[in-house]
C-alpha cells in the first residue's frame, strides 16, 4: 500500500517528485500558479477527509508497490492560502524552503538546512517518524520473527543459540551499512546451518569460526573476480522451482513448533540427506506435543495466518502492518486471556531456554570458547566445511536478491550484496557469530511489511541485539504458533502461484486447455527444470537443486539447439557447373556429427566441380564446429572438386583465425566475389545469346 504525507501550501511546489516501491522516480504536477490550494496526491477520495493523525491528514494513494516522497512545508495545517502562511510563519524556523526527505534516510535535521529551534526539531523529527513508519515496525515485527529461525539454525548446526542469535544481527547491520540489498534481511539460515554440521560433529564447535571467516574471505574473492554476473546463466524456472520450493521448505519447518525440539535433542545431520525438510514431520524419533497445547498453537497459528491474511484489505495496516498486529494480539491473548485461564501454550522461551544473551567478545578473549591453533592441520579440517559455507551463501543471497529485485522492480548490485555478505560474516565470526546469508522468508516478510530500504535492515539487527540483550524477557512470552501463523503466511506469499497454472496447463492436452481457457502454456521442458529444482532443494540441499537445475536447462538447450542446423542446396540447373549450400545454425559440439552426416560420399560425389558452403547464417562456437566444418571441405576436396567456404560471420572469423593452421589450403569466398562472379556468369551468357 502507498501512504503519503502531504502537510502546508504547495505554491511553490510546481513539480514534485515521487519514489516508487523501488525508488523509482517519476513526476506529478502538483500547483498551479493561481495561488490556489494545490489538490491532494493522486488517489485522494472524498471519504477520507478528516482522518487527522497528530495534526497531519494522510492523503492514500491505491497503488499496492509505490510509496510517495513527502513534501513538507513549515507552518500551518493543510490547503491553508498564502495570506494564512504569512500570519503564522515563526521567525525561527526557515521561511519558504521545502523539506524533502527520502524514505529510509537520516537527513531530516540537516537538509534542506540546520534546525531552527526546539519547534523545528520536533516538527522535522515527527515527520520523519511518519515517513518511516512502515520501515519501523517492519523491522520490529521481522527482528522477532527471525529469532527462532536462528534457533533452529544453531540445532541443525549443532552449536548453543547464542552463535545464531548473535551473527544474526550483526550480519544485518553491517550489510545495511557497507554494502547489501535495500529490503533483503539476512542471518543464520537452515542451509549455513546444514554446512557447518559436520565440522561441528566431527571436531566441535569451536572450529566453525575459522570455517565462517574464510567462507566470508571466498564471498569477497568472488565477488571482486566479477563472479557474481555469471549468474545470468540461471534460468528463470530456476527462479521458480527456488522460490516454490523454499515456500515448502519454510512451510514444513513450521510443523517443528509441534514437536519440542531442543539442542540437547539434536542429532545434527549430513551434508547430503534426502528428505531432512520433513524429518520432524515424518520422524519416529519425537512425539507430537498432545493434548490442549497443540490445539492452543493451532489457535494462535489461525489467529495470526488470518490477520495477515486480511488486514492488508484494509486501511489500516498502510499504518501499521499485519505482522506486527499478528504478534501483539497473540502475545496479549496468551499472556492475559490463557493465562488467566490457568494454560499455556509453547512460547519462544521453551523452545530457545531463553533469547537472552551474554555481551559479544572476540573470540580470541572468550573463556567459553577453546579456540584451536591456526595451523595447516586445522585448515585442513575447515577448508571444505568453509566453502559448503560459501556456495550456500552465494546460491541463497545471489537467488534471494533476484527474487528481491522482481518483487521491487529494481535492481540490486550483485558484486555489493556479496562483498557485504563476505565482510559481514567475517565480522560475526570474529565475535562469536556462526555466519549466515540471505533468508528468503524474512525477506519476503520484510517487503509484504513494505519495509523497502536498507535503514529497514539496519533497525532489524538493532532491535534483535536490543531484544536479546535487554528485551528478551517480552520476546521469551511470544507465543510459537503465531511466528508459525506469520511464516505460513510468508511461504504463500513466497509461491509462484503463476508457475502453478503453467505447470497445469503443460500438462493437459489442447482440448482441455481451450475449454478451461488456460492460456498459459509453456515449454513442458521449463516445467521439468522448475520441477527437478523444486525436488532437489526439498530432498537434498539448495545448491544442489540450483546445480541440477542449470544443467537440465543446459542440456535442454544444447538439445534443442542440436535441431537448428539447416542445409538448403541452391542449384541453377542439372547442367549447372556449381552448386551453393546455404548453411544456417549453430556448429558446435551437439550439431557437429548430425552437420558432418549432412554431407554422404554418396550423394555428394554427384554435385558440380564447383562447390560454395556459404555460411553467412552459421555461426562456427568451438573446436568440434570447426573439426565439422573443415571435415566436409576435406571431404569434397577428396573428390576432386574446388570448395570455397563463403560469408563468414565476424566471430566465427576470429575463432578460426587462432587456428590458421586448420585453414592452410583452404579457399575462402567473400560475397561480393560470388556477386561478381554471378554478373560474369549471367554476362557472358548475354553475349553469347547475342552472337547466336
Amino acid at each position: 500500500s502507498r501512504l503519503n504525507y502531504v502537510v502546508g501550501n504547495f505554491e511553490e511546489a510546481k513539480m514534485q517528485k515521487t519514489y516508487s516501491y523501488g525508488s523509482r522516480v517519476s513526476t506529478t504536477d502538483d500547483g498551479a500558479d493561481d495561488g490556489t490550494p494545490a489538490s491532494p496526491a493522486a488517489g485522494y477520495s472524498g471519504e477520507q477527509e478528516g482522518m487527522e493523525v497528530d495534526g497531519f491528514q494522510p492523503a492514500y494513494v491505491n497503488s499496492d508497490s509505490n510509496y510517495d516522497e513527502e513534501v513538507i512545508n513549515a507552518g500551518g495545517s493543510q490547503y491553508q492560502n498564502e495570506e494564512d502562511d504569512d500570519m503564522n510563519k515563526d521567525p525561527d524556523m526557515y521561511d519558504t524552503e521545502e523539506y524533502l526527505a527520502e524514505v529510509g534516510e537520516l537527513n531530516c535535521y540537516c537538509v534542506p538546512s540546520r534546525v531552527y529551534g526546539f519547534k523545528d526539531f520536533a516538527f522535522r523529527t515527527l515527520a520523519w517518524l511518519l515517513l518511516n513508519k512502515e520501515q519501523i515496525f517492519s523491522a520490529i515485527t521481522v527482528s522477532i520473527t527471525i529469532i527462532p529461525e536462528a534457533v533452529s539454525t544453531a540445532i541443525i548446526a549443532g552449536v548453543p543459540v547464542i552463535y545464531a542469535l548473535q551473527a544474526t544481527w550483526m550480519i544485518n547491520i553491517i550489510t545495511a551499512l557497507i554494502g547489501g540489498r535495500p529490503g533483503m534481511i539476512s542471518g543464520s539460515t537452515t542451509f549455513v546451518g546444514v554446512a557447518l554440521a559436520q565440522l561441528v560433529e566431527s571436531d566441535g564447535a569451536d572450529y566453525i569460526f575459522y570455517a565462517v571467516i574464510l567462507a566470508g574471505i571466498f564471498q569477497i574473492i568472488f565477488s571482486l573476480l566479477g563472479l557474481g554476473a555469471y549468474t545470468r546463466f540461471v534460468p528463470y524456472p530456476v527462479i521458480q522451482g527456488f522460490s516454490n520450493a523454499m515456500a515448502l521448505v519454510i512451510l514444513a519447518a513450521q510443523f517443528r513448533y509441534g514437536k519440542m525440539r531442543t539442542l540437547q535433542t539434536s542429532d545434527g545431520r549430513n551434508l547430503i540427506e534426502p528428505g531432512y525438510s520433513w524429518r520432524h514431520i515424518v520422524g519416529k524419533g519425537e512425539e507430537w506435543t498432545t493434548g490442549l497445547d497443540i490445539w492452543l498453537i493451532v489457535m494462535h497459528a489461525l489467529v495470526a495466518f488470518t490477520i495477515c491474511f486480511v488486514l492488508p484489505r484494509y486501511k489500516i495496516t498502510r499504518i501499521i502492518p499485519g505482522p506486527f498486529v499478528a504478534i501483539m494480539t497473540c502475545t496479549f491473548i496468551e499472556n492475559v486471556i490463557i493465562d488467566l485461564a490457568g494454560e499455556s501454550s509453547a512460547r519462544i522461551g521453551d523452545y530457545a531456554g531463553t533469547a537472552k544473551t551474554p555481551l559479544m567478545r572476540p573470540i580470541w578473549v572468550n573463556e567459553d570458547i577453546n579456540l584451536p591453533k591456526l595451523e595447516l592441520d586445522t585448515l585442513k579440517k575447515i577448508w571444505l566445511p568453509a566453502l559448503a559455507v560459501f556456495g550456500a551463501g552465494v546460491c541463497e543471497t545471489l537467488l534471494t536478491k533476484q527474487i528481491i529485485d522482481e518483487l521491487t522492480e529494481v535492481k540490486g548490485d550483485r558484486g555489493r550484496v556479496i562483498v557485504g555478505q563476505g565482510v559481514s560474516n567475517i565480522f560475526s565470526a570474529c565475535f562469536g557469530g556462526m555466519g549466515g546469508s540471505a533468508s528468503i522468508g524474512q525477506s519476503i516478510l520484510t517487503n509484504h511489511s513494505d519495509g523497502i530500504t536498507s535503514f529497514c535492515t539496519f533497525l532489524t539487527g538493532a532491535f534483535m541485539a536490543l531484544f536479546i540483550y535487554a528485551a528478551y524477557g517480552f520476546v521469551d512470552l511470544i507465543p510459537l504458533g503465531a511466528i508459525a501463523g506469520i511464516m505460513s503466511w510468508t511461504a504463500l506469499q513466497l509461491v509462484d502461484w503463476e508457475s502453478i497454472l503453467q505447470t497445469v496447463a503443460a500438462v493437459l492436452p489442447i482440448s482441455l486447455r481451450d475449454r478451461f481457457s488456460l492460456d498459459c502454456k509453456v515449454p513442458r521442458a521449463d516445467i521439468l527444470i522448475m520441477l527437478t529444482v523444486m525436488a532437489f532443494t526439498v530432498c537434498l540441499d539448495l545448491a544442489i537443486g540450483v546445480l541440477a537445475g542449470i544443467l537440465v536447462a543446459a542440456f535442454v538447450y544444447v538439445w534443442d539447439s542440436s535441431t537448428r542446423v539447416i542445409v538448403e542446396r541452391e542449384i541453377a540447373s542439372e547442367e549447372a557447373t556449381s552448386v551453393t549450400y546455404n548453411v544456417t545454425g549453430p556448429i558446435f559440439y551437439a550439431t557437429a556429427g548430425g552437420f558432418s552426416d549432412i554431407f554422404p560420399l554418396e550423394e555428394i560425389q554427384y554435385d558440380p566441380d564447383e562447390v560454395v558452403i556459404l555460411l553467412e547464417g552459421a555461426e562456427v562456437y568451438d573446436y568440434s564446429g570447426m573439426v565439422a566444418l573443415k571435415k566436409v571441405y576435406d571431404r569434397f576436396a577428396d573428390l576432386g572438386k574446388v570448395v570455397a567456404l563463403s560469408s563468414l560471420t565476424p566471430t566465427s572469423r576470429s575463432l578460426m583465425e587462432k587456428s590458421a593452421y586448420m585453414w592452410q589450403g583452404v579457399n575462402f569466398l567473400e560475397v561480393e566475389e560470388i556477386d561478381q562472379s554471378l554478373d560474369a556468369g549471367v554476362s557472358q551468357s548475354i553475349e553469347t545469346d547475342q552472337m547466336d
